[in-house]
């Protein structure tokens, strides 16, 4: 049941006015698919509204990554189509997020052959 079937369920465990209940009612309601993606600056507002304030790392080790470990998946994108967060809504949404790793992954892995160049380098 991953998804939004998922975060449905979810968000009614959410203490009601907490920080990630609010972020999951305005995905709910505003940022359903990449199409739909919302900026860290209008999560903030909504949070704001409510009189709530954290900052988007706050949300990003947090409701962002823990979403990640189980059903519901908030997505998000730093470039192009889907360009903010979002909820994963079908398959194409889910392989802007495929995408988005494979790229990071691969990064991460130039960072890990370069380090181990200069290892081998420095003492061969």
């Amino acid at each position: 049941m991953p998804f939004l079937n998922a975060a449905q369920i979810y968000i009614q465990q959410l203490p009601a006015g907490s920080a990630d209940r609010l972020i999951m009612e305005f995905l709910l309601q505003n940022a359903v698919g990449r199409h739909n993606s919302q900026p860290w600056s209008a999560l903030d507002a909504h949070l704001q509204r409510h009189d709530i304030q954290i900052r988007q790392q706050t949300f990003q080790q947090g409701l962002l990554k823990r979403s990640r470990e189980g059903e519901v998946f908030i997505g998000s994108n730093d470039h192009g189509i889907g360009r903010g967060y979002f909820l994963i809504q079908d398959r194409e949404d889910a392989e802007v997020m495929r995408q988005w790793y494979l790229r990071r992954i691969q990064i991460e892995q130039g960072h890990l052959d370069q380090l181990q160049a200069l290892i081998n380098q420095q003492w061969p």
